[in-house]
């Protein structure tokens, strides 16, 4: 077995460097006004490399916007990370229209993303498909 990571052997606070991964769609049933519509929603998983600890959020679609969110509301509740890692790999380019979406976004980052994270001081980096064995040696939910 070859070295960890030094962000998983580095004393640290939890979730201080995560790995990041959408799983979904899943579908709601709402009965607002009688009326029963299902709503398409998806979970944000965070993972703590370190302790590896596992943290969810809902998710309402694969947005900009809802993204932030979901990290505004990880941040709050667990505090700040330093390090995020993306899977960049086979589970963005995926047949679902939607996660295709959602790989475009992570390949040209939206200028409000990047200023969000600019502005938490939270580090990005992007596995690309040929380091998918290196994501799952840093603890990737399987």
């Amino acid at each position: 077995m070859g070295n960890l990571p030094k962000e998983r052997i580095r004393e640290n606070f939890p979730f201080d460097c995560s790995g990041f991964d959408f799983i979904g769609p899943f579908w709601i049933k709402s009965n607002r006004q009688h009326k029963n519509r299902l709503y398409t929603t998806y979970v944000s998983i965070f993972e703590c490399f370190v302790t590896k600890a596992v943290h969810f959020e809902l998710v309402s679609g694969l947005t900009t916007q809802a993204f932030i969110a979901s990290l505004k509301r990880f941040i709050a509740r667990r505090g700040r990370l330093s390090l995020i890692f993306f899977d960049n790999g086979k589970t963005f380019i995926g047949a679902n229209a939607e996660l295709k979406r959602l790989y475009k976004l992570v390949i040209n980052p939206d200028p409000e993303l990047a200023g969000f994270l600019v502005d938490e001081n939270i580090n990005c980096k992007f596995l690309p498909p040929p380091e998918y064995q290196i994501l799952v040696a840093y603890g990737k939910l399987e």
